[in-house]
């Protein structure tokens, strides 16, 4: 009975330590791409010290907080979905190749980081950017440039409008904005294309506000403004930052809107640009 007291123990320990040592390195390394590689490469070879039912007990616990964040607001299912196909394989592997030559233990690590770099971020994207692309009749949209100018976008012929939604407490949308100054430098000669941000007010905004906090910046790209919130429901978003591009009246793109993006293989704004402007060759 004793011996089987400290065995119930023992695999209790492994569990929650799995856990502990995820939030750790959580804490320890405040970026998803270095989470990834540095848990997954740990366990793996931790697993390799570990008999079949320790290592069944050690993943268990954290695998079912992941299934249940599945079903949570706001988890980001990209990068629960890796890390639910990667950690049940990495104690396995781990566990079956204990005993086998170093040089397949080695090749495992490498995949991991492989992924850690690169598939976080084109798996995020590629989730994102599904059906993104579309072919809809525009809503009426009304925005105002900073001298109170009422512009209508969506009844523009012959161009392709592009429209980064953004709000003055988004922290995301700053950090996009000199990828977009970028692409907007790149087409300001273009006279098919046009480039704007647009403000969408949050409670107390005006667009003096606005104007002032993205004016900091000194960004050439022009910015227009709405005077309400109800533009995003009419476009089908309600999240910051968002892309919308409009071409002859259309919806031809509706998502987040790749920009600046390192090792990213998805589609980004410029080649959205590229393809709407090809349609006319």
């Amino acid at each position: 009975m004793i011996m089987k007291s400290k065995i119930t123990m023992k695999l209790a320990y492994y569990t929650l330590g799995v856990v502990l040592y995820y939030l750790f390195i959580v804490y320890l390394f405040n970026g998803q791409k270095v989470i990834f590689p540095v848990f997954t490469i740990s366990i793996f070879f931790f697993s390799m010290f570990l008999s079949k039912r320790e290592m069944i007990f050690s993943f268990t616990l954290l695998y079912i907080i992941w299934v249940i964040q599945l079903f949570l607001p706001n988890t980001i299912l990209s990068i629960n979905i890796i890390y639910l196909v990667f950690i049940p394989l990495t104690f396995w592997l781990g566990y079956f190749l204990k005993n086998k030559s170093w040089g397949l233990k080695i090749i495992y690590p490498f995949l991991l980081i492989l992924v850690g770099i690169y598939g976080f971020s084109n798996f995020f994207y590629f989730i994102k950017s599904f059906n993104t692309r579309q072919n809809e009749i525009s809503p009426k949209v009304e925005l105002f440039s900073n001298q109170n100018d009422l512009i209508r976008l969506d009844t523009i012929q012959n161009k392709i409008i592009v429209l980064d939604f953004w709000t003055t407490n988004c922290g995301v949308c700053f950090i996009k904005f000199p990828a977009y100054e970028k692409i907007y430098l790149k087409y300001k000669g273009n006279p098919k294309v046009e480039i704007y941000a647009v403000n969408i007010p949050v409670k107390r905004d005006t667009i003096g506000y606005a104007e002032k906090r993205i004016g900091k910046y000194d960004y050439s790209f022009p910015v227009l403004y709405a005077t309400s919130d109800t533009i995003p429901k009419s476009l089908g978003f309600n999240g910051y930052p968002h892309l919308i591009i409009i071409k002859n009246q259309r919806i031809r793109y509706n998502g987040i809107g790749i920009m600046g993006v390192k090792n990213v293989f998805v589609d980004d704004l410029e080649d959205e640009i590229e393809l709407l402007l090809n349609e006319d060759l």
